[in-house]
C-alpha cells in the first residue's frame, strides 16, 4: 500500500468544508483507495486536552485518554474520504462501531506518529460499510489502534446482500447513572473536538440529513462513558456498538457493570426503552 507523508494534521472544519462535493457520489461497486497517510511527530495540545477532560469529566492521570488521541488524529482519516479517489459520500454516513486497542498508553508529553487508511469494504443490509483505521506508534512501536466502522446507506456492491439482522430483544438493566443532555450538547462537543457535522448541530441542519432533531456525537458518548473507567498504566481494549441515536435534548439512562477484567456499559432511552449503545472494556493480558 503506497504511503504518503503529510506535513500537518487537518482540522475537522477543513474536512467538512470539502465534504459537500462528496454528496454526488453514488457508491455503486465502490473500491477503496490503496493509500496510507502518515503524519509524524504529533503531540497533545495542553489547552485542548484540558477542554476535552472538562467536557466529558475525564480524570487527570498523566496519560492521554484514547478518545482524545482519536479527536486529534481522526481528521487525517476523514481527509481520506474527501479525496477524489474515495468512492462514498462523507455526509450522511452512519457511525456503527468503534474498537480501540491500547497496547501501551501514551504519556501526555509523548510525541507519536499517526498512520491512517480505509479497509474492510463490505456489503451491509442497508448499504456498504467500511473501516477507517488510525494506528498510533512511537519510534516504530505500535501503541494504539483506533478502528471506526461507517455505513453508507444506499451504496451497493455486486453479489449477495446480507439480510437485515433481526432486532435483539432488549432487557432493561439496573440503572446506575443518568445523563441529561441539552440541545446545545452537539455544538459544545464540536467546539472541543472540531467535529462540525451538521447532523449534530441543530434541528434544521439535522433535518437536511434525515434526522428530526440533532443527535449527539458518538465519540462524545463514548468519551463520557470512558471518563471514569478507562484504565491507567496498563493495556486495554474497548468496543462500542451504536444502536439508536441520542436525540437532543434528551435523557440517557446507563448501567455500568464492573467485571473482574473490565466493564460492560449499556445506555438506553428511558421513555422508549430502546438501547442507544453498548460498550465493553477489558484489560489486556
Amino acid at each position: 500500500m503506497p504511503v504518503e507523508i503529510v506535513n500537518e494534521l487537518p482540522t475537522m472544519g477543513q474536512v467538512y468544508a470539502k465534504s459537500v462535493k462528496t454528496l454526488a457520489r453514488k457508491g455503486k461497486n465502490p473500491v477503496l483507495p490503496d493509500r496510507t497517510l502518515v503524519y509524524q511527530g504529533a503531540t497533545a495540545d495542553a489547552q485542548k486536552l484540558a477542554e476535552y477532560r472538562r467536557a466529558v469529566g475525564a480524570r487527570m492521570t498523566g496519560e492521554l485518554p484514547s478518545l482524545y488521541v482519536h479527536t486529534l488524529a481522526f481528521p487525517l482519516a476523514m481527509s481520506l474520504m474527501v479525496r477524489e479517489d474515495f468512492p462514498l459520500p462523507l455526509l450522511g454516513m452512519i457511525h456503527l462501531t468503534n474498537k480501540v486497542t491500547v497496547q501501551r498508553p501514551l504519556g501526555e508529553a509523548e510525541a507519536f506518529d499517526v498512520q491512517v487508511n480505509a479497509e474492510n469494504l463490505g456489503s451491509h443490509a442497508k448499504g456498504v460499510s467500511c473501516d477507517l483505521v488510525v494506528r498510533i506508534s512511537t519510534q516504530g512501536e505500535e501503541r494504539m489502534v483506533l478502528r471506526s466502522t461507517f455505513l453508507a446507506k444506499g451504496a451497493t456492491l455486486s453479489g449477495s446482500t446480507p439480510e437485515k439482522a433481526g432486532r435483539r430483544e432488549f432487557s432493561v438493566p439496573l440503572q446506575t447513572a443518568q445523563w441529561k443532555l441539552g440541545a446545545d450538547t452537539g455544538r459544545g462537543w464540536a467546539a472541543v473536538a472540531g467535529d462540525y457535522n451538521p447532523i449534530h448541530l441543530g434541528r434544521l441542519s439535522a433535518k437536511v440529513l434525515g434526522m428530526p432533531r440533532a443527535i449527539a456525537h458518538g465519540i462524545y458518548l463514548a468519551a463520557r462513558t470512558l471518563a471514569d473507567i478507562e484504565p491507567v498504566g496498563v493495556g486495554y481494549e474497548w468496543e462500542i456498538e451504536f444502536m439508536t441515536p441520542v436525540q437532543l435534548p434528551g435523557t440517557v439512562h446507563l448501567a455500568f457493570d464492573a467485571e473482574e477484567d473490565g466493564f460492560e456499559v449499556t445506555a438506553w432511552n428511558p421513555r422508549k426503552l430502546k438501547p442507544h449503545f453498548e460498550l465493553e472494556l477489558e484489560l489486556l493480558d
